[in-house]
């Protein structure tokens, strides 16, 4: 799959925001309105570079920076899985890239480019491996000066490193493996969400603070994981820092998507750890709570670390009480925040579509590319990628502190906050300056 160019054009939509018009043109049709949630992908290596040069061709052939005039567009690649297993969330971080675009052009566009307006470009990985560098290389061929993605962190590991080769920058939307920006050094390539590592740290401390100040004991876990660099990252991460937490890891599960969890329950059933640890996608999610069902278990806490199901509506209910009281440490939209709150109301309104943890650091990310692209003053992609080198961004909707990034691209005031399901619903319960509620048994 991936040489044919009548199949990339079936995976791409070009889309426009001007104004408070919200969408003024689509084409070459991508999947709409997603299914269930699934399974993710295994990574590739990224594809040949091109030169990168993101301004439109309505700018006068100008890249915007010290030139006489100001591009009309800057380009934004959104390159998620439109279709496929992971399309549910998929679209919505698309949505998500758009809803950015849209709310900046509404204000007026790009300040420091005379009004220039967003555009998004939107790629569809499928959540395929073979396709991150592919669908980041057309991104690129059609104008983009900054690319985002992919959620799958193979899919992302090899899109990251297309665009490094292209001299693109990109921001990374969700991928949680180390391994994208820890392993290879990327001039690039940022993310601003936490990894696996510090997903791994703030899980084991908030988690256990959070159950011991409620005066409830926590001392041992079980890990269920899924069985590819995203769930082996988060697992080796989590080797280390619960045990440093006084938690005691006494299983672990491997799980192949597609797979039933039969085999994986029995055996922490056996071990009966206090906390079952889930790192997978959504539908492994259902799939291991379904599994304890069947065999009539339930552990102290269920709990997920970086695991979208647990800050997803719908896969909440139909969990059901199996996961209620349980805990999740995920990126998060900021909950005492009243413009995240805003910021979610539009977007449930303009797609109708929920928003969940996935959608806010999507969001989050844009807001992160627009405030480059308003730094740099300019279209071209090295200039946008000079100013994320050295921005600050305090003002996004991410329940964390202000984003800025180290040489490796990672952002030094990364944060997972520690989410409670009460009501069937995820509400963020620590660190403090996040909370919106107490812990509850």
């Amino acid at each position: 799959m991936g040489d044919n160019p009548a199949d990339r054009v079936s995976r791409r939509s070009f889309v426009k925001y001007s104004g408070a018009t919200g969408v003024t043109g689509v084409l070459a049709g991508c999947s709409s309105n997603g299914g269930g949630g699934g399974d993710g992908s295994d990574g590739s290596d990224g594809s040949d570079g091109s030169d990168g040069s993101g301004s439109s061709d309505e700018s006068d052939g100008s890249d915007g920076s010290n030139a006489g005039d100001a591009p009309d567009e800057v380009i934004i690649g959104s390159n998620h899985p439109l279709s496929g297993s992971l399309s549910n969330t998929g679209e919505r971080m698309d949505q998500a890239v758009k809803l950015a675009a849209m709310i900046k052009n509404e204000a007026g566009g790009i300040e420091s480019l005379d009004g220039a307006e967003l555009s998004v470009v939107s790629g569809d990985n499928e959540g395929a491996q073979e396709l991150g560098g592919e669908v980041a290389q057309e991104l690129i061929d059609e104008g983009a000066s900054v690319l985002t993605g992919c959620y799958s962190s193979p899919v992302t590991s090899a899109a990251t490193r297309t665009a490094e080769s292209a001299g693109v920058p990109f921001v990374i939307s969700v991928s949680v493996a180390n391994s994208i920006l820890q392993e290879t050094q990327l001039n690039y390539a940022y993310r601003p969400q936490p990894p696996a590592n510090q997903m791994a740290v703030d899980h084991a401390r908030l988690l256990a603070d959070a159950i011991r100040n409620a005066g409830e004991e926590i001392e041992t876990a079980g890990l269920f994981y899924i069985d590819i660099s995203f769930g082996q990252s988060v697992r080796d991460a989590l080797r280390e820092e619960l045990p440093a937490n006084d938690i005691e890891i006494i299983a672990e599960t491997a799980y192949e998507p597609g797979d039933t969890a039969d085999t994986q329950v029995t055996t922490l059933r056996d071990a009966d750890p206090d906390a079952v640890i889930a790192t997978t996608y959504r539908s492994g999610t259902i799939e291991l709570v379904n599994a304890m069902n069947n065999q009539n278990y339930q552990p102290k806490y269920v709990t997920g670390c970086s695991n979208a199901a647990m800050n997803d509506v719908s896969a909440l209910e139909e969990m059901g009480e199996t996961v209620e009281s349980g805990f999740a440490t995920n990126f998060a939209l900021d909950p005492t925040s009243d413009a995240a709150s805003e910021v979610r109301s539009r977007f449930e309104s303009e797609f109708d579509s929920s928003f969940d943890a996935n959608v806010a650091m999507t969001y989050a990310a844009t807001q992160v590319i627009i405030a480059a692209i308003e730094e740099a003053g300019s279209a071209d992609p090295d200039d946008i990628n000079s100013a994320l080198g050295e921005i600050t961004v305090e003002d996004h909707i991410a329940a964390m502190p202000p984003i800025t990034f180290a040489d490796n691209g990672e952002n030094e005031n990364s944060l997972a906050p520690l989410f409670q399901i009460q009501d069937l619903e995820d509400r963020v319960v620590a660190p403090e300056e996040f909370a919106e509620t107490d812990v509850q048994f």
